[in-house]
């Protein structure tokens, strides 16, 4: 054939309606010669005059094209009826049609999923899946976020509710380590070393069934992430470069009008940032004082910027595919001394030996971290910092930090006290198909995941020069101020094995089905170690050497679990799918007579129109309904009570302690029951879809840890003690409501609620679990507390208390939880509202949002595009911890009206109307001469806890995306063959009651059950990009 005369041949591939098809593989028939079609859908190759092209694309037919001396072709490829043949990637890596799933899943494709550029992938799906809460803990560089499917079906606050992520059928660790007292750092999931611009596409499995064969492992969902693969054909290069800039989204309100000092008397050299007087009076004392006051909060933070650039060489035959891909990050954030950087490569192949056997392999090499700000105690010295002073000036001329009497500097804090990460991590995994006869396919696959995470901390101490002072930098016990260098180790490795044999068999034309019988092993090691030197000799040298106080830690951690599975697949006349399942683990981290435990798992998918005739407007249907149970094990070591090294013994004497938990080798799995019901539904050839699910899970003998007697030597236990329930709705409603030929609209609606219940705690303990706590002034600390019948993540704190009759207090109706604000206020005898006993915390919120949704929306006209994503989130509620103590330092806008008289709307003991008018200053009344103390502010307002748990529901512009291809006349063919210019905004606009940062953030870490703290973060970011995609 190839003797024949040779060809210059161009080409379009479209669609039924005419559009380009992006990706077309085109090969010559009966060689290894081919090439793609660029974004436009255009091609070009040599090809002998009588030869045959094979042309393929995913989601339409294959066809075969005779060129028969023709030099130009168009070609239109058929789409495949995506409602029945459409595939999808499950549990295990196991490909569906996706008209048989008998429960809910969610796709996110590849430009769908970098519409916006994040960089974490988490916060990437934002308002982009129905069932999932995902919040961004701050805007830090590389810093986490957190991700729940379908609620909290944990109440222990130390277990992960995040679900299992898995990477090319290869299980990786998401986790977040806080090792070094990186609690408050803003540190990084682990999915932060995943590339996004690698991935094709993500499935989301959500219930019980969906996640079946994962066992216990996929107790809180599945993300599935399915990254790109080489196609057949010429060689594919694409390059991205991405660059922007970014500044705090939300500043907190404060006050303009008093300066530095206290009782209204200026003192340019005291603690007291702002109860002093106003600007006007203190600049008649001091003539150096500004005449305005600085704004610190806004002048601490700088203008962030990060550089992105990523490339990517994908190219193969029909029988070898290869795609390789490296990208690189750095990111400087608003916060000083912050800034993160990823290097990242991958390597994945498929390849096929021969029609019975086949394989693949990935492989990805990251490495990643940064410099991470104490964002917490940053915060803290915001409020101490007087807006007196430029917070910008803080450096002696000896180098030496600036300041003003015993208030440290947060910027000169920030560059001299770091924690620095580094983690090299790799993945990667094998997978080969042999299929001996039609009717069995035998599967194995074999990953690893490995990474070292390697941390510095430094403070650089205290050099004894004149007007020189210990500035506090939380170091070694005992050495606080004069420096310290902690070094931190934790090596992680995961391997997981997989084997499957897929038994298929058509009863006859009407009925088939499939068994599939496997076994996987995961097993994990983890290493952690820590040697801590404070009191450095050497100002700013950092070395274990120099430090006169030594500290060491380790820690290892093994855990194994196995699992035998069997899924049973039935088909009846393509219509009707019935799946069951059943699995059996068992796991090294219970005693043996409880490690061994079985779940079932059934699902039912019925396809109405592929069954009976549907009115013409609906062209798809379908309902389906699914039961599983899934196990979930405790924490290693649960069971056991071991020993550990203590370090505080004088040098040469070594000791060891027992732990503060108690094992319990009585420990049973958790077990989660889910039923799940839903249907789908599209109408107009599928421009109107619509996906609705009800579900129910009830997860009993949940593992928590509750405190014990002091006589046990211990301070917690881990037992089986109680249930929790999630119930709710998911609704995702997509459609195309403009469709012309050079316009259109795609647009994507994703609703759900989740109601949660503490069912029951086991009789036998309080009525209540603290579950965290933060504090607040004047005895107004927050907690977290799980108590039967509530939600998880209910907020106590401190009121006002109201007014009850005697008859009522002597039946204990004011000794209730419910905090009742329709009775009046009980005033005091000096005019002002009675604070609550802290022995009476009142309920002041909930942490879960009432619903959760988001719209997406993309219009293309021609070579334009446009996204606009929008977000909310409803009934939040959270603990500002920042207005809690700016209200006591006097720097809240809400303070200015100090000076001010008020009559308190209430009533007195008697039940009399208060009418006694009091003075909200401090010190003696300017009227009368009665002596206010500190003032209400400090003595009365800041101890209320309902004034900083706060409504947190918002609503906001996501991201904003503006995309241009270039016209194809414009670019050289033989280099370059498409080119997109973009720009992005993120966080645009935010609207919100919330009157902190950002509400969406945490103070805890990403992975975390406790997110009701958003107080003293690191704010988040607005941000703006601008990016180029170039292909050759």
């Amino acid at each position: 054939m190839l003797s024949a005369q040779q060809l210059s041949i161009a080409g379009k591939v479209t669609n039924a309606e005419g559009e380009p098809i992006v990706g077309a593989s085109i090969f010559i028939k009966g060689t290894q010669q081919g090439t793609a079609s660029n974004e436009n859908g255009l091609f070009s190759l040599n090809a002998p005059s009588n030869g045959i092209l094979t042309i393929r694309a995913v989601g339409y037919s294959s066809i075969e094209v005779p060129i028969n001396g023709k030099t130009n072709l168009s070609v239109q490829l058929q789409h495949v009826d995506s409602e029945i043949d459409e595939v999808v990637v499950t549990a295990l890596g196991i490909q569906r049609s996706e008209k048989s799933l008998g429960y809910a899943a969610q796709g996110v494709t590849n430009e769908t999923l970098n519409s916006n550029k994040q960089p974490n992938l988490v916060n990437a799906l934002q308002g982009k899946i129905a069932g999932a809460t995902i919040s961004s803990t701050g805007g830090a560089p590389g810093q986490g976020a957190n991700i729940q499917i379908r609620g909290i079906n944990s109440i222990d606050p130390t277990r992960d509710n995040n679900p299992l992520f898995v990477i090319d059928g290869i299980l990786m660790d998401n986790s977040t380590s806080v090792q070094g007292g990186a609690e408050v750092r803003g540190m990084s999931n682990r999915s932060v070393d995943i590339n996004p611009d690698d991935i094709e596409t993500i499935n989301i499995l959500k219930g019980g069934a969906a996640t079946a064969l994962y066992g216990l492992r996929g107790a809180n969902g599945v993300v599935i992430i399915t990254t790109k693969s080489g196609k057949a054909g010429t060689l594919k290069i694409d390059y991205q470069g991405t660059v922007g800039f970014e500044n705090v989204n939300k500043f907190p309100k404060m006050q303009d009008t008093y300066t530095q000092g206290w009782k209204g008397v200026y003192n340019k050299d005291d603690f007291w940032p702002a109860w002093g007087p106003t600007v006007e009076e203190a600049m008649k004392v001091d003539p150096t004082h500004p005449s305005t006051l600085y704004k610190p909060f806004e002048e601490a933070f700088d203008t962030g910027n990060q550089f992105r650039n990523s490339l990517n060489i994908s190219g193969g035959s029909e029988k070898f595919t290869f795609l390789t891909s490296l990208s690189q990050m750095k990111h400087n954030g608003v916060m000083p001394s912050t800034d993160f950087k990823t290097y990242q490569a991958r390597l994945n192949t498929n390849f096929i030996i021969s029609e019975k056997f086949k394989g693949g392999s990935s492989l990805a090499v990251s490495n990643s971290g940064g410099y991470r700000g104490n964002a917490n105690r940053y915060a803290e010295q915001l409020i101490y910092w007087t807006p007196r002073y430029n917070i910008r000036d803080y450096l002696m001329e000896n180098g030496t930090m600036k300041s003003y009497g015993d208030t440290d500097n947060p910027i000169y804090v920030a560059n001299t006290n770091r924690l620095k990460d580094d983690v090299l991590r790799v993945i990667g995994g094998v997978d080969f198909t042999f299929s001996p006869a039609k009717w069995l396919d035998l599967m194995y696959r074999a990953g690893i995941d490995a990474y070292r995470d390697n941390r510095e901390g430094t403070a650089i101490g205290y050099q004894g020069l004149a007007d020189e002072r210990l500035v506090y930098d939380n170091g070694v016990e005992g050495a606080d101020g004069r420096g310290f260098y902690n070094v931190y180790s934790n090596n992680f490795r995961a391997i997981n094995s997989t084997f499957i044999a897929t038994f298929k068999h058509d009863f006859n034309e009407d009925f088939n089905a499939k068994l599939r019988l496997g076994q996987d092993i995961y097993d994990r090691y983890i290493k952690r170690t820590s040697t801590q030197g404070g009191d450095l000799t050497v100002y700013n040298w950092f070395d274990l050497g120099n430090a006169n106080i030594i500290k060491a830690d380790s820690y290892i951690e093994k855990y194994r679990l196995m699992g035998f599975f069997a899924e049973l697949e039935m088909t009846y006349k393509d219509f009707l799918f019935l799946t069951l399942t059943s699995r059996q683990d068992i796991t090294s981290s219970l005693a043996p007579k409880n490690r061994s435990f079985n779940y079932p798992s059934a699902t039912v998918s019925y396809v109405i129109s592929d069954h009976i005739t549907l009115p013409e407007v609906i062209n798809f249907g379908k309902l389906r309904f699914s039961y599983a149970q899934i196990g979930k094990d405790a924490p290693p070591y649960s069971t056991s009570s071991g020993f550990g090294p203590y370090s505080n013994l004088p040098t040469g004497y070594i000791g060891f302690t027992r732990p503060a938990l108690l094992g319990n080798v009585e420990l049973k799995p958790e077990f989660t029951d889910t039923y799940e019901a839903g249907f789908e539904l599209k109408f107009f050839q599928s421009r109107l879809g619509l996906d609705f699910t009800l579900y129910n899970s009830i997860s009993r003998d949940q593992i928590i840890q509750v405190p014990v007697t002091s006589a046990t030597g211990f301070v917690t236990a881990s037992i089986n003690a109680g249930s929790i329930r999630n119930r709710g709705l998911e609704l995702t409603l997509n459609t195309v409501p403009v469709k012309k030929d050079n316009f259109t609209w795609n647009s994507n609606i994703n609703f759900s609620i989740n109601r949660n219940k503490i069912l029951e705690i086991r009789e036998d303990l309080d009525d209540e679990i603290v579950v965290s706590s933060e504090y607040g002034y004047l005895n107004s600390t927050v907690s977290m507390r799980i108590r039967p019948g509530e939600s998880y993540g209910t907020l106590y704190g401190r009121t006002y208390k109201r007014y009850y009759t005697a008859d009522e207090i002597a039946q204990g109706l004011d000794k209730t939880r419910e905090y009742d604000e329709s009775r009046p206020l009980l005033i005091g005898a000096n005019g002002f509202p009675v604070l609550e006993s802290t022995s009476v915390p009142k309920k002041l919120g909930n942490v879960q949002p009432s619903w959760v949704g988001g719209w997406n929306n993309t219009f293309n006209y021609k070579n334009l595009s446009l996204n606009i994503l929008v977000d909310a989130r409803v009934g939040q509620s959270r603990y500002n911890q920042l207005g809690n103590f700016m209200a006591a330092f006097g720097e809240a806008d809400y303070t200015e009206d100090r000076n001010d008289y008020k009559v308190f709307d209430g009533v007195l003991a008697d039940g009399s109307k208060n009418t006694k008018e009091v003075w909200l200053g401090q010190g003696k009344d300017p009227k009368n001469g009665v002596d206010y103390g500190n003032g209400y502010y400090r003595d009365n307002f800041r101890g209320n806890s309902q004034f900083f748990v706060e409504d947190a529901s918002w609503l906001r512009l996501r991201s904003v995306s503006i995309g241009y291809s270039l016209p194809q006349q414009w670019l050289d063919n033989k280099v370059i063959k498409n080119a997109r210019i973009s720009v992005i905004g993120n966080n645009l606009a935010l609207w919100t009651k919330y009157s902190g940062y950002d509400p969406e953030n945490s103070t805890t870490a990403s992975g975390s059950n406790i997110e009701g703290f958003a107080g003293m973060t690191y704010p988040a970011v607005r941000s703006f990009l601008f990016s180029l995609n170039v292909g050759f």
